[in-house]
């Protein structure tokens, strides 16, 4: 027995008559530059109906209409469309928008924002996301905005760093000289090293490279320009808590223990001072008890001063006793 399957409901009635879509007014098909420019020659030389029936010629009635009238618009842009056809990274664009058009905050007030980024980045001083809508917000009440027309947004930020070719990068080196003058010290370096392997006939050359192990204050990311290989940021004053670590090497590729220089208060007495620089290489006798494990534990070579830097006194006594053979 055949089961018949129950009606579709009807839905809500119509309550107008006529097409259920109005009527398409082709107001919204774009071409491209290169061929608006193309369509404007050929108006110059054959003239409106010419030109649609050779680049339109597919189109009749109010189509057509309307592409005349597109027509006559891009004959007054004349100079603009053949700027953007001419130009092979926007000849194939189908129309144009600005950098900045439509923002809530002025043009002329994100241009002075990112001069100001440009002018603390020369400097090296980081910029953060945080610093960047601070600023924006203060703009923003400079040029009459209400703070519920502009809140300096994640989404407005990400378009700032767009329209200015910006990016977040993380910090690569930090000093108080920039990249030209570390370039011109390291060719200097370089050149000398060379003359005297060279004048002395040396066969192996021992490399010792200092560098700290550091607790930062500083942000460790700042937004920056885009391209820049190096991204330098400016450090004066107490930025980190340091631990100095030396790395060696030769140019066999043999790498030789590692060296860790740690801060420690020096004692008020000479004598307490000079017994631990003797035996305990800076540290007091309770400190030596945990260090002096971490030393056989790890096959390194731990050190202690108040500074946490290599010294002559490190160097004349820690590098003599490396295993050179």
């Amino acid at each position: 027995m055949d089961v018949t399957p129950p009606a579709r409901p009807p839905g809500r009635p119509r309550l107008k008559e006529g097409p259920k879509k109005p009527p398409k007014k082709f107001r919204n098909v774009h071409v491209s530059f290169k061929k608006k420019q193309a369509v404007i020659d050929s108006f110059d030389e054959m003239g409106m109906a010419a030109a649609l029936l050779k680049h339109f010629p597919h189109l009749r009635g109010p189509p057509l209409d309307t592409t005349r009238k597109k027509v006559y618009a891009w004959l007054k842009q004349r100079a603009h469309i053949k700027v953007k056809a001419t130009n092979p990274r926007t000849s194939k664009h189908l129309c144009s928008r600005e950098l900045g058009m439509a923002t809530t905050l002025p043009k002329e007030s994100e241009e002075q924002i990112a001069v100001w980024v440009h002018s603390m980045r020369k400097d090296g001083v980081p910029v953060t996301p945080q610093m960047i809508q601070i600023m924006a917000l203060e703009t923003a009440i400079d040029v009459g905005l209400d703070e519920s027309a502009f809140v300096a947004s994640w989404s407005w930020l990400e378009g700032f760093k767009r329209r200015f070719r910006l990016s977040l990068r993380t910090r690569t080196r930090q000093g108080q000289d920039t990249q030209g003058d570390g370039d011109a010290a390291l060719a200097t370096f370089s050149a000398r090293v060379a003359q005297v392997v060279r004048v002395n006939d040396i066969d192996v050359i021992y490399n010792a490279d200092q560098m700290g192990v550091n607790y930062e204050y500083l942000p460790t990311k700042t937004l920056n320009a885009r391209g820049d290989n190096t991204v330098w940021i400016k450090c004066g004053g107490k930025s980190k808590d340091r631990a100095t670590a030396m790395v060696m090497a030769d140019s066999t590729g043999k790498k030789y223990p590692l060296f860790l220089v740690l801060k420690t208060p020096a004692s008020k007495i000479k004598a307490v001072v000079q017994e631990n620089l003797t035996f305990r290489e800076g540290f007091g006798k309770q400190l030596w008890k945990d260090v002096e494990p971490l030393q056989n534990r790890f096959q390194c070579r731990i050190y202690g001063n108040p500074t946490a830097w290599w010294n002559s006194h490190i160097g004349v006594g820690g590098l003599p006793s490396l295993p050179l053979c």
